[in-house]
This record gives C-alpha cells, structure tokens and sequence, in this order.
C-alpha cells in the first residue's frame, strides 16, 4: 500500500498543495486550483480531477475556519468540471445516458423556482446538480476504460487517507475532530456527516474489492474495513451505523439468494415502525443507553419539531413548490424556535426535504431519476439493491442527498456509473471471479 502512494506521490502531493494554498494563501485558491485544474486536463490526468475534487468536496463539508475556503472553491470546481465535460474524450456513444432519467425532473425543479423568494440560490443548486449528474458518470466511465486499476486503487485510498488523518488527529490533536467537544466527526463536518461518509465508503470499498481482489491484500482489506468501523463507531451515528448494518446485511442476504434476500430485506422495512417502537427497551437491554444518546430519541434531536414545520409548509405546496433551496428560507424563519428546542434546522430527511422544495411531483420524479440507475446497474449485479436498502435508511434520515456538492453524493453517483459499466466487471472475468 505504501509503495503505491509512494510511486503516485507527485500527484497526491498536487491535492496536497491544493488544500495548503486554500489553508494559508486566501482568495488566490480560486485562480491557483482551477488554473490547475486545466493544467492536468492537458495532461491527461482526469484521475486526479475526480479525485481532487471529491477532496474538495469533503473539506466542505467540515466546519474549521481553515477549510472555508473549500465551501466556495468546489462551486467554482464544479464549473470548471463541466467546461472539461465538453473537452472530455467520450467513449460511449449516450454521455448523457445516467443523467437522462431526471430530465423531466429537472425541468420541474427549474419551473418551480418561477417565483420563488430565493430563485437565484435554487438555480445555482439545480444547475450544479445537473452538472454533477453530467459530468462525473462519463468521467467514471472514462477511467474505467483507461486506467481501471489505477482510478479504483486510488479512490479507495483518498477515503482511506480522510478517515486515517480523522483517527491520527484524534490521538493528536483531539479538539480538531471533536464535535462541540464531545463527539468525534473526523475530518467531516458533524458527526452525522462521519456516519454517511462511513456508510458509502463502505458500500464503494465493499463493490470494489469483491469484484477486484487482487487490488488489496487480505491484510489490507481487513486494516481498511477496521478504519471504517472505528470511524463509525466513534463517531456515534446512529444513521450512519444502521445504514451500514442494512447494507451489509443485505449484501449478505442477496449474494445468497437474491429474491429471498429481496423479500427479507423488505419485510424489515415494512416491519421498521415496529422495530423503532421497541429501540428503547432493546437498547435499554443491550446496556447501550449512553451511546445511542436515548436521551435524544424521542425528539429525534429535535428532528421532530423541524419535521412538524416541514409537513405544514409541505401542505401549503402539496404537488409543485418553489424549488431547490426553499426549505432553507423556510426554516430560517423558524431559527430562534429551532434553538429552543436545541436544533439548528434541518429537516434530516431527503425525501421530505425534496418534496418542501419541489412539491410531490418533483419528489416522484427525482426517485424515479435514481431507481432507473439502480434498476440498470442490477442488470450487471443485483448485489447493488443492498446499497438501495441502505440508501433508503440513510435518506430517511438524513438530506444528503438532495444536495450535490457534498462528499456523499458523488460517491453514489460513482457506485452506480461503475457498476452499470460492463469494463467495471472486465478484470474480475479475466480472473474468473
């Protein structure tokens, strides 16, 4: 593993010089990294666009000051991603055919921004959305004809490299990673943001090395699957380790039987009412109380009372509203209330926060645009409904994915680009696996 990064040095020393100029030098990052950006289109290096730009994107989601500078700078990179878009050599005849599924829920999301009271910031989120769905998918589908090893090499070992500094500074440097002090977050933002980035890094690691296991050694595999667990585990999740366990226990349940594992893994969604209604006691019994924080549960946080404002404001634009960014100018105005009752406003839900912000038909919509990903990916593998259960968890309660330019979107997107690509399972049949 070492001799890997050693041998890509020059080129993680490209991301490193990235995030040190943001650190230290202002407002120059913002000519330094896009002008770079170009630089290594020249070159022929898309591995490390993607890759920078995921770092980028996950530095956003922190909230030190010395990482600021990456909330504006991904904006900007996305932009510069969509103008290598249109340079980028594609080898597939469709580029736009994983972003074709939401066309129609674009055009309601835009629609809805006609008269809206924060129109400008909805088109800005709606466009970097259609950007992100645009570019990265063809890009997946072009290093994964090129340079497949490499790319799924290495982006494996930037989350590796985020989790491992999280775990290092804890030991180090503990009030960097700490959560108001009490809770550890990594490198992310919150808590919350650990447990998702905990989640779908388990996911992309999981597809990887099961369909390309020479890519690490046992060893290796068992010292990445440990950062993870410690990293979800300290962090306290409690989204992000169920959401793990039901990705994991469907990935077990569909490698033996898909339509068994199917069936099971529905009936325990039917039956998660009931499961959730006795959580106190089996954790009560389990000697657990403390760390699943029960104290919390009944409001959800105070989850609750941002849900109840969410349901009025929803029934006032039951089928279209005003688009991307909506559900923040509402909530604003609920600020001080939200600070009562110990939150800080945010629905915690995507479905939910979707439909404030583009009405049923744009919720509808905007599932359909990702069910058709999920269905064409299962034409290759059906192992990839177990990311769907734990997608389906994780977006109950959580907004991530309404979002684009976060550290957890992207790497939804890249699961599902890799998998519905047949050159992501082209190592594996050479090696009979």
């Amino acid at each position: 593993m070492l001799n890997e990064l050693l041998y890509e040095k020059n080129n993680y020393l490209i991301l490193l010089f990235w995030v040190l100029v943001g650190a230290f030098a202002g407002p120059l990052v913002y000519v330094v990294v896009p002008l770079h950006m170009l630089i290594l289109r020249k070159k022929g290096a898309w591995l490390w666009l993607l890759l920078g730009f995921w770092l980028i994107l996950t530095f956003s989601d922190s909230r030190k000051p010395v990482f600021s500078f990456a909330e504006d700078l991904k904006t900007l990179m996305m932009l510069v991603m969509g103008y290598l878009f249109l340079v980028m050599p594609k080898e597939k005849e469709d580029s736009l055919r994983f972003v074709k599924p939401y066309i129609p829920f674009f055009i309601v999301a835009f629609a809805s921004l006609i008269g809206s009271p924060v129109a400008f910031e909805g088109f800005q989120k709606t466009v970097s959305y259609v950007l992100l769905l645009t570019v990265i998918p063809p890009l997946v589908n072009l290093l994964l004809t090129y340079e497949r090893e490499r790319f799924l090499y290495h982006l494996v070992m930037v989350g590796v490299i985020i989790l491992a500094s999280g775990i290092i500074l804890r030991v180090f440097y503990p009030a960097f990673v700490m959560f108001k002090g009490e809770r550890y977050s990594g490198l992310l933002g919150n808590p919350n943001g650990m447990g998702i980035y905990g989640f779908v890094f388990t996911a992309l690691f999981t597809f990887i090395i099961h369909f390309h296991k020479h890519l690490f050694t046992r060893n290796q595999t068992i010292f990445i699957y440990v950062l993870i667990f410690a990293s979800l585990i300290m962090g306290g999740s409690r989204g992000g380790i169920f959401s793990t366990a039901i990705f994991i226990a469907a990935w077990f349940l569909l490698r033996r039987d898909v339509i068994i594992g199917f069936i099971i893994m529905s009936v325990i969604f039917i039956s998660y009412q009931y499961v959730m209604a006795n959580f106190e006691e089996i954790v009560i019994s389990l000697g657990l109380s403390d760390y699943f924080r029960l104290e919390t549960l009944e409001t959800g946080s105070g989850r609750v009372i941002v849900a109840e404002v969410a349901w009025r404001h929803i029934n006032e634009n039951y089928w279209f509203s005003h688009g991307f960014s909506f559900n923040e100018h509402i909530l604003a105005q609920y600020r001080d209330y939200f600070e009562q009752h110990g939150h800080q406003g945010n629905v915690h839900n995507s479905w939910l926060t979707m439909w404030l912000d583009t009405g049923l038909t744009g919720l509808i919509l905007f599932i359909f645009g990702w069910l058709v990903n999920f269905i064409r990916a299962s034409r290759f593998t059906p192992m990839v409904w177990a990311v769907f259960f734990g997608i389906l968890l994780s977006c109950t309660v959580e907004s991530w994915l309404v979002a684009s330019l976060n550290p957890f979107t992207i790497v939804l997107v890249i699961i599902l680009s890799m998998l519905g690509n047949p050159e992501f399972y082209r190592q594996a049949e050479e090696l009979g696996e």
